[in-house]
């Protein structure tokens, strides 16, 4: 299986696993025994990669969405929260929707484990 080191970026080969939390592992500039907690296994990180192109792609389909409909630009302004002194956007408005929209499909989906259960 493979795995990238935390520290250097580096993707490895993990050889073997051992009971006591330890790795042997075997990459261009490493290779040898590294702590396992010091490796992230490629299912933790490419799964957060995914979630995160879903999660961009959904935003872009949403903004698209609001934007083709002035009402729905209207209601994102409307409910767009802003910080004290901040300035009050069009464009701020309808990000902050598009993403609040785009982090509850991501939600939804997690809960279903991204399949079509029910």
């Amino acid at each position: 299986m493979k795995a990238r080191v935390k520290e250097t970026g580096e993707i490895v080969e993990v050889e073997y696993l051992f009971d006591d939390g330890t790795a042997f592992v075997n990459g261009k500039c490493l290779k040898g025994y590294v702590k396992v907690s010091k490796l992230d296994f490629f299912s933790d990180f490419e799964d957060k990669e995914k979630w995160q192109q879903v999660r961009i792609r959904a935003a872009i389909a949403a903004m698209q969405g609001i934007l083709s409909n002035e009402e729905e630009v209207g209601y994102a302004c409307s409910e767009a929260t802003y910080k004290e002194n901040e300035k009050h956007t069009i464009p701020k408005a309808v990000v902050r929707f598009a993403i609040a929209c785009a982090d509850a499909l991501v939600a939804e989906l997690k809960k279903k484990g991204g399949n079509d259960e029910k």
